[in-house]
């Protein structure tokens, strides 16, 4: 058993290994860089991690397009207003349509002829009037306004919705509350306050962008007709 004075004679006359052989495995003389860490500004601080404005090219358009349209009723909490029409004009911003509607399904728009057709046993198909709307801040869509029906039967949702697009299109901004009936929220905030931003699209475009080509009916062919008679996984 070596003695005390032996053992640190031994450990004073091993010699020290290089830097290198610590770093490289039994017979490599490759040398492996330190990992330097990155940080990205104070991990509290939300504004540092804001994206170089120089950069912005690498991951997005400067050309930005108009959003997707969308056929539904105003948002909620959101206000809206519309391009107002001439009565006995050429409406230029809002038209009749034919719609197909399904509970948790997108709206199909359905060719008179084929509305006609399946008007006796088809319950999911109304007329309604598509208006252009558009959000305080720029978001276009059609509003579909469901018509009282021609036999007198006032229906109050149809009608005070009428009343609330009559407010809107006096020049106001407003907003859509459902209480029994549509009422609505006028904007203390003016047209000159803050303008409308509608884009240059047409109606015409607006309503192909909210109803691409597999949700229009224009054939007694349609996929639609077996869903309904038939069922669906989707």
């Amino acid at each position: 058993m070596p003695t005390t004075d032996q053992t640190n004679k031994t450990g004073e006359d091993t010699p020290k290994l290089s830097d290198a052989a610590l770093k490289g495995n039994s017979g490599s003389h490759s040398e492996t860089t330190p990992i330097t860490p990155i940080t990205v500004g104070e991990p509290t601080d939300a504004a540092s991690l804001a994206i170089d404005q120089k950069h912005m090219e690498d991951y997005a358009s400067s050309d930005l397009k108009p959003g997707v349209v969308e056929c539904r009723r105003p948002p909620k909490g959101a206000y809206f207003t519309v391009i107002p029409e001439k009565v006995d004009g050429n409406w230029e911003n809002r038209a009749y349509y034919f719609v197909l509607e399904t509970e948790g399904r997108d709206p199909h728009l359905v060719a008179h002829a084929i509305a006609e057709a399946k008007k006796d046993e088809e319950d999911t198909i109304r007329p309604v009037l598509l208006v252009r709307f558009v959000l305080m801040n720029g978001t276009e869509g059609l509003w579909p306004i469901k018509l009282n029906p021609p036999d007198g039967k006032a229906n109050k949702w149809n009608t005070s919705a009428m009343n609330v697009l009559h407010m809107a299109e006096g020049g106001k901004w407003v907003r859509i509350i459902s209480k029994g009936e549509y009422r609505y929220n006028v904007s203390k905030k003016t047209m000159e306050e803050v303008p409308p931003k509608f884009s240059d699209r047409t109606f015409g475009e607006l309503v192909n962008d909210a109803f691409p080509s597999d949700r229009r009916v224009t054939s007694l062919d349609h996929p639609i007709w077996d869903e309904l008679a038939n069922g669906t996984t989707k």
